[in-house]
């Protein structure tokens, strides 16, 4: 319970001197083993050069956390001009589920504001999905093209198939889009009508809007 409050100290610092978005499952909830649900975080100068300077399409993720605790960190990331990590957002939930998601994302809507250009990245994770439909119901939601190939890779058991897919999704005009779609349509029909099912204008540079 130490922990806690140390934390529930540096999130006051934060937020009253550098006007940053610090947001917790309120107050603090701990389970019988001393952990908290949900932790949101942030800073202020994140959010006002993102506003400012940077697109807005934003990379949402999880990865799970192999520490004593375990749980799932969330983060949210931009690019800048010079194409380097541009960090908006991190979070702690206690699994990917549909509820953590949904909890973060409307944190993440509470910290950005209204944008009415919004573009999320992301793997196929249905929670990311679903949070995103819920809570960003007019923002643009696309598929992020490493892990749509990664996906392709192992689904198909083929490294091929994964690099064709790779050309397609970054094509910068219909002509060469079409060609590698041919290509990958003749090297396996499998993984071509896979690529169609899960929607062109979510991963294709050509067809996103």
């Amino acid at each position: 319970m130490e922990r806690m409050k140390k934390l529930s100290n540096s999130c006051h610092l934060l937020h009253t001197f550098w006007n940053s978005k610090i947001l917790a499952q309120s107050p603090l909830q701990c389970t019988d083993d001393d952990k908290f649900l949900y932790f949101f975080m942030s800073l202020g100068f994140s959010i006002r050069g993102f506003w400012r300077c940077i697109r807005h399409v934003i990379t949402v993720d999880g990865t799970h956390l192999k520490g004593r605790f375990g749980g799932i960190m969330f983060v949210v990331t931009a690019q800048d001009g010079n194409k380097q990590m541009y960090p908006i957002a991190f979070g702690y939930g206690d699994s990917e589920n549909n509820l953590s998601w949904e909890w973060f994302l409307e944190c993440l809507r509470v910290a950005l504001g209204n944008i009415d250009d919004l573009v999320f990245i992301s793997d196929r994770q249905a929670s990311i999905e679903a949070g995103i439909s819920k809570v960003f119901p007019y923002a643009t939601h696309t598929i992020c093209c490493w892990h749509f190939g990664e996906n392709m890779k192992k689904r198909f058991h083929r490294k091929d198939v994964a690099d064709i897919m790779n050309d397609v999704a970054r094509s910068y005009n219909e002509l060469k889009y079409n060609r590698y779609m041919e290509e990958l349509r003749k090297l396996h029909k499998a993984a071509f009508d896979y690529a169609i099912d899960a929607g062109p204008h979510k991963w294709s540079r050509v067809h996103c809007p």
